[in-house]
């Protein structure tokens, strides 16, 4: 059986739910400082979402279930209806934040479907257990999908990953990095090429510390140095993530993933989607009606996060779009917690 207490003792989970309050990674402030926030009220959640102190499709979801628990800690008046018809306001307030990920949404929903009870106490307490549930029951949905994707993973493979759809992305062990560990931890020979991911550099800043502290064999690559690497034959799998997966299997994921798909396709090798179900959208029958969220151009045009300088002549129109979908029939199989699966099985899991 696999240990993982060294992995648990070097990794520390994303966010916790306390009796009152949530701590979560300040990763904006990674890799240079370790930091955790103390958040007391919603709009404070509200506000580390949309500034990306917390990201990641599962990690906002997570985050999006106790903003959710905590504004209904704030309420002080008994009237039952009252109370959820605020909830409901408080629902619909978090999930307009960050649109792409389908997460988001359906975490929050599920712990207002747990506003049931005779008084508001009582409806505070199940939406407590809620959202303690939610936040065990993807832990464990990770490692899940960590061991069935271990699976594809061979002695000696050179994988390449894009952004982080690591441990930092969920409450712990992550996505796309779950079949990473599990396949380390199991003592097979791994290295690990992470694109930087620009322009906020999750790849360079998350994976890297993440994949670093576990003591993981890996190494860091410009985005654009991706073709190189495929076309010279030194990657022999891609693993990603993924923020909404639609119907037929077409996913939109970080920007940039796209390519790395097409490039996979052209040079034969097995290109790797993992996320929960959860992440699946079965509302929505393809890639085309994922709403994609444009984010400042500020972004691009100025390091934000370290120099808060320019870096691109004052002026200039940027674009910022942050997610783009990959076409199902570039995609060899989704990663799940229920098994792994080709593009067109995953209707079978709705």
């Amino acid at each position: 059986m696999i240990d993982l207490k060294k992995l648990q003792a070097r990794l520390p989970k994303t966010i916790e739910l306390k009796k009152d309050y949530a701590i979560l990674i300040d990763q904006r402030l990674l890799p240079s400082q370790l930091k955790f926030l103390k958040i007391k009220d919603y709009r404070q959640m509200i506000k580390a979402i949309s500034e990306m102190n917390i990201r990641g499709a599962q990690a906002i979801g997570a985050a999006g279930a106790c903003g959710l628990v905590l504004g209904a800690l704030a309420y002080k008046k008994e009237n039952v209806s009252d109370f959820t018809k605020y909830l409901t306001r408080i629902a619909r307030e978090i999930i307009k934040v960050r649109p792409t990920a389908v997460n988001l949404a359906w975490a929050v929903n599920k712990v207002l479907a747990g506003a049931q009870g005779k008084n508001v106490k009582e409806i505070k307490k199940n939406i407590f257990k809620v959202a303690q549930e939610i936040l065990a029951s993807e832990v464990a949905n990770n490692l899940k999908l960590g061991e069935y994707g271990a699976g594809l993973i061979k002695d000696g493979n050179r994988i390449l990953t894009h952004c982080n759809a690591g441990s930092l992305s969920g409450i712990w062990f992550g996505t796309a990095t779950a079949p990473i560990y599990i396949a380390y931890l199991s003592g097979k020979r791994i290295r690990v090429n992470m694109d930087e991911t620009r322009p906020m550099l999750q790849g360079a800043r998350l994976t890297a510390w993440e994949l670093d502290r576990a003591g993981v064999p890996c190494q860091l690559n410009i985005d654009a140095a991706a073709g190189y690497l495929i076309s010279n034959g030194l990657v022999d799998l891609v693993i990603v993530g993924a923020d909404r997966i639609a119907s037929n299997g077409d996913t939109a994921n970080k920007i940039g993933t796209f390519p790395l798909a097409l490039m996979a396709y052209v040079y034969k090798i097995p290109f790797y989607v993992a996320a929960v179900t959860a992440t699946i959208d079965f509302e929505i029958k393809t890639g085309k009606e994922i709403p994609i969220e444009q984010r400042s151009p500020n972004e691009v045009t100025k390091d934000i996060l370290y120099w808060k300088k320019p870096v691109a002549p004052r002026g200039v129109k940027a674009i910022n779009p942050v997610f783009d979908v990959t076409p199902a029939k570039f995609i060899t199989k989704i990663i799940t917690e229920k098994g792994v699966f080709t593009p067109e099985q995953i209707i079978s899991l709705k």
